[in-house]
């Protein structure tokens, strides 16, 4: 069944057809958006540009899809440009500022885990943690040195509310799905330059396969860069991070930040799959042209970047040192959150206090999304095909 347009998307997608344009000639496009992120800053030195030729391939990837709308190729710019603009934003504060790089990064925490598995709760718990802090939407939007005055920190987050409301406008479920919130933390998704859920709004096989044999170093050295930036001049947090794809990137992670400890966490892959595809499907909603979204390539996509990322992350974890890593299950963080939780502080180091139990009790008021309802069958997938494709994951469980 398709979804009907908003008005809204029918608009934009006239108002963006003339720069559609654009699409033929992606090289182009892509040193348009260089020029234009490095506008009222110095411009990127030759080394950074090397670095940002995969984002020229992404775009290219995104041109070659015939089933990209105006709007969706305007949109894709546009994250594009974020991520060149934060490159930018943050050489031109180390010009100034040199002494930014001696920022302390200290033992970050990064949270992983497929969708729908408990993340958002556990990074919500560890990050809100005193002394610990994760990257807030606002912030990550407008990156930059820290905002000292707290009145100019809200009228920010305030405009970034209102620049990010549009997207409830545009697709009704996503509030369901993903709701974003300026004020609260989220996904170091925004801070980084690559991964496979770029694929969410739009297929890309072309910089999927590109992807598949990157080392993506460089992509989590930037993220370190980044909440120097963001943290430069203050008390160091102890950051905790958080984003699906990350969860296949344990080396690279490591290898920039090497005190990193890692949480995982866990639950049977049906469910995580299926809410992937829906993810999916509503932002190519957004992106495609009517009755261009195929249901059962997002099934097939989905199943494919999961099973093989959680193929990597169990060869991953097998190499890594002890104590890096400690896993959360789902079913015993619902049975019994208090246990899990203190056993993941103590395995971080960290001491649980009354204020960790005032944030799980809102975690746990937290409202449900019940309205976000998606199968396996809607995407052309069944419970067998999963279990083939996922039959070397085994859930690890703490509770006996």
């Amino acid at each position: 069944m398709s979804q009907a347009i908003p008005p809204m998307l029918r608009m934009l997608n006239l108002l963006t057809l003339p720069g559609a344009r654009s699409r033929k000639d992606p090289g182009a496009a892509f040193d348009k958006l260089v020029a234009q992120a490095e506008r009222g800053y110095r411009p990127l030195g030759a080394e950074d540009l090397a670095a940002v030729e995969p984002l020229r391939l992404l775009l290219r990837a995104h041109a070659a899809n015939p089933g990209l709308s105006p709007f969706g190729w305007a949109t894709v710019q546009e994250a594009i440009r974020n991520r060149l603009r934060n490159r930018v934003i943050i050489r031109d504060v180390q010009a100034r500022h040199p002494e930014v790089r001696e920022q302390p990064v200290v033992a970050p925490v990064f949270v992983t885990g497929l969708p729908r598995t408990g993340t958002t709760f556990t990074y919500n718990l560890i990050a809100r943690s005193p002394g610990n802090r994760g990257p807030l939407l606002w912030e990550m939007l407008n990156l930059g040195l820290p905002v000292e005055d707290p009145a100019e920190r809200a009228r920010i987050a305030e405009r970034t509310a209102k620049r990010i409301s549009f997207v409830d406008r545009l697709s009704p479920d996503w509030s369901q799905i993903h709701p974003l919130i300026a004020t609260s933390e989220e996904e170091d998704f925004f801070l980084r330059d690559h991964s496979e859920l770029h694929t969410t709004a739009s297929a890309v096989p072309e910089y999927r396969r590109y992807l598949a044999g990157a080392d993506l170093t460089d992509d989590y050295l930037l993220l370190r860069e980044a909440l120097q930036v963001m943290s430069f001049g203050q008390e160091p947090p102890r950051w905790v991070l958080k984003h699906p794809g990350n969860l296949w990137r344990m080396p690279e992670i490591l290898r920039a930040f090497p005190d990193a400890q890692v949480v995982w966490t866990h639950r049977a892959p049906g469910k995580a799959l299926a809410s992937g595809c829906s993810m999916s499907e509503s932002m190519r909603n957004m992106h495609y042209k009517p009755g261009a979204v195929d249901l059962e390539a997002i099934g097939a996509e989905w199943l494919t970047m999961l099973s093989e990322g959680v193929d990597r992350a169990l060869a991953q974890r097998e190499q890594l040192d002890e104590g890096v890593l400690v896993d959360v299950s789902y079913n015993d963080l619902v049975e019994e959150p208090v246990k899990v939780m203190r056993g993941v502080f103590d395995h971080l180091g960290m001491t649980w206090t009354e204020a960790d139990d005032a944030n799980l009790a809102t975690a746990q008021d937290r409202p449900h999304h019940k309205g976000h309802k998606y199968t396996l069958e809607r995407y052309g997938l069944d419970e067998l095909q999963v279990a083939a494709a996922f039959a070397g994951y085994k859930i690890p469980s703490a509770l006996s």
